[in-house]
């Protein structure tokens, strides 16, 4: 039995209904997107447009996607976490930049800005070779207008004789701007009593290690050295002095006396300094500038400083010369952080002529106990 062939259905046309919709809507009005999906009494309400949500919601009715049926509690939990929980490392980065914002300015505020009258502290801890730190806070200080005092602590055996003198001109030339008070700490002790001298009025603990008032020089030797390893240096000199000094060589008999006349002059200058700031006779001082240490009760004594006590007795006093109130923050400068520095210090000094030959073996003049 022959059957005519069937011709291919044609697509409906677009926003036609196809056969499927009409024999539905026939039937009762009812299409298939009209049927409810198993479960969907417990799936969350549609989400809104613009939401998290959408193209979830989107990709879940086109039959792609489960996300659309995680519940709202999950969705806030996972994009409403607080910040410092979604990103921690982030979080404390960013506290840690601020506090130190904070710090930074704390200490800009203390260095730099003006305001009411202050009293500044100049520190000097350790052996007095690099004063450009000091040199420099003094002179900021000096470009300052509320500055009315300066409070100087000393913890210094001594060291460089020119730094040394330096330090304590630059110091004398506030004391005739204002009061200067120094305190001495556990040890001010040759050039570090030599800057002590600016002060207008010295303040010592009764075991304060202080005096030594004299000159040293160092000049290391290692020829015997260079012998022993078979290393030898010829020098040419346009004079004899020139190489006065030298590791290389034995001192002679002249370079000895020539050194001998600069370590007198030196002390003599030292001397001088010690008699003028402490109104004293030269023949006196001359009777303590053996290189002998005292304490600060044998100081006081000998009229080397002024006052047994404390940093905060001296305070009180620059306070009341400088007409400032002691409870007003001292001005002090930004301390650098050299953690090298001292422990290298302590140890050149247990070795003889070490200090020189750091320095590149040139002699060494010292106001250094």
């Amino acid at each position: 039995m022959l059957h005519a062939e069937e011709s291919p259905k044609a697509a409906p046309a677009a926003g036609e209904p196809d056969a499927a919709s009409s024999r539905a809507a026939a039937a009762g009005g009812e299409g298939l997107a009209d049927l409810p999906l198993p479960g969907a009494e417990d799936a969350p309400a549609a989400p809104a447009p613009g939401t998290a949500r959408t193209d979830a919601a989107s990709c879940a009715a086109a039959g792609q996607c489960p996300l659309a049926r995680i519940p709202d509690s999950a969705w806030k939990a996972l994009f409403h976490r607080p910040f410092r929980k979604r990103h921690p490392i982030i979080f404390w980065g960013l506290v840690l930049l601020l506090l130190i914002g904070v710090g930074s300015f704390a200490a800009l505020d203390e260095e730099d800005f003006e305001g009411s009258d202050r009293l500044a502290l100049l520190e000097i801890r350790g052996t007095i070779d690099d004063i450009r730190p000091q040199l420099e806070w003094l002179d900021k200080l000096a470009q300052r207008s509320d500055v009315k005092g300066l409070l100087v602590r000393v913890d210094s055996p001594g060291g460089s004789a020119a730094a040394s003198q330096e330090l304590y001109e630059v110091v004398a030339a506030f004391g005739k701007r204002m009061p200067v008070a120094v305190y001495m700490g556990s040890t001010a002790a040759s050039g570090g009593l030599m800057v002590s001298m600016a002060g207008k009025r010295i303040f010592a603990n009764a075991s304060t290690v202080t005096g030594s008032i004299g000159v040293r020089m160092d000049i290391p030797q290692i020829r015997q050295l260079l012998d022993k390893i078979g290393v030898g240096q010829e020098t040419l000199t346009t004079g004899p002095y020139k190489d006065a000094g030298s590791m290389l060589r034995p001192l002679s008999r002249e370079d000895r006396e020539y050194f001998e006349a600069l370590l007198k002059d030196m002390h003599d200058i030292f001397v001088e300094i010690v008699a003028n700031g402490r109104n004293m006779p030269e023949a006196k001082v001359r009777e303590l500038a053996s290189g002998k240490v005292f304490t600060g009760r044998e100081a006081l004594k000998l009229g080397l400083v002024d006052e047994l006590g404390t940093q905060a007795d001296a305070l009180r006093w620059l306070a009341e010369q400088a007409d400032v109130p002691v409870s007003r923050k001292l001005l002090r400068r930004p301390r650098e952080i050299d953690w090298w520095r001292e422990p290298l210090e302590s140890l050149l000094r247990l070795v003889p002529g070490a200090q020189s030959v750091s320095g590149g073996g040139s002699p060494a003049f010292l106001y250094q106990m």
